[in-house]
């Protein structure tokens, strides 16, 4: 590979950094735990649970409709699910309340995440730009106990702006006071990590774990199947 300096590297936080499927399973069960639900649950509570919310969001996704907020989609999906299991749905509200508080204060990281940023942050600036809500991010972040190991952490909601569009991407670039070429961003998503990426001219690394997307995926400067595999790739850059 040629030799590219970088001296900054932007993360990702959502199925990069942290398993967005690992926080809602923690907070899931911490949800039902608080309430004597959990032992009288199916073992594939958990599952059910998702495609119940994704359904929500990707239909939000799909029509553009910002009349789906936040707190309606999570109300919506607990009453389904509570529903699903002849449960009392008039607590939907109630627990969806209480199961947001407990994502935003969950900490499931990805495999080789905590490790891979903590042997980075003496060598290169790290950044975060995410989409998202304010509060999940940063009270993630905080659970994590990398409140203050980001600069810039760029969060949509607070930007105004949203990946895959290059300003917020633009936005890290003068708050680091580097050129794109000085900076590597690791994302998942090849819509909104690379896109976005693409269009602000920022190398991009295709955070990929799972190998059967990849093959058909198109290409990117740089893949990583774990996330320790970015500080070979560093070296190898270097």
């Amino acid at each position: 590979m040629p030799s590219v300096m970088i001296k900054a590297i932007l993360f990702d936080l959502d199925d990069t950094l942290f398993s967005l499927s690992g926080c809602e399973a923690e907070a899931l069960r911490r949800t039902l735990g608080s309430v004597g639900l959990l032992e009288s649950l199916p073992a594939d509570f958990v599952q059910r649970y998702a495609a119940i919310s994704s359904g929500y969001w990707l239909a939000k996704a799909a029509d553009d409709d910002t009349r789906a907020t936040r707190a309606h989609i999570i109300e919506s999906s607990w009453r389904d699910f509570l529903a699903r299991f002849d449960l009392d749905a008039s607590r939907a509200l109630e627990l969806a309340e209480a199961f947001w508080a407990a994502f935003c204060a969950s900490s499931a990281l990805n495999p080789g995440a905590r490790e891979v940023v903590e042997n980075l942050a003496g060598q290169y600036r790290l950044g975060m730009v995410t989409n998202g809500y304010s509060d999940s991010q940063r009270g993630r972040l905080a659970a994590a106990g990398w409140s203050d190991r980001f600069d810039p952490l760029l969060i949509s909601e607070e930007a105004g702006v949203a990946k895959p569009d290059p300003r917020i991407f633009q936005m890290a670039l003068e708050r680091l006071d580097l050129g794109a070429a000085d900076v590597l961003y690791v994302g998942d998503s090849l819509s909104h990590d690379r896109e976005g990426c693409l269009r602000a001219g920022i190398r991009f690394c295709h955070y990929c774990p799972d190998p059967a997307p990849a093959t058909g995926a198109p290409k990117c400067y740089y893949r990583i199947r774990n996330l320790l595999d970015l500080e070979g790739l560093l070296r190898e850059l270097a």
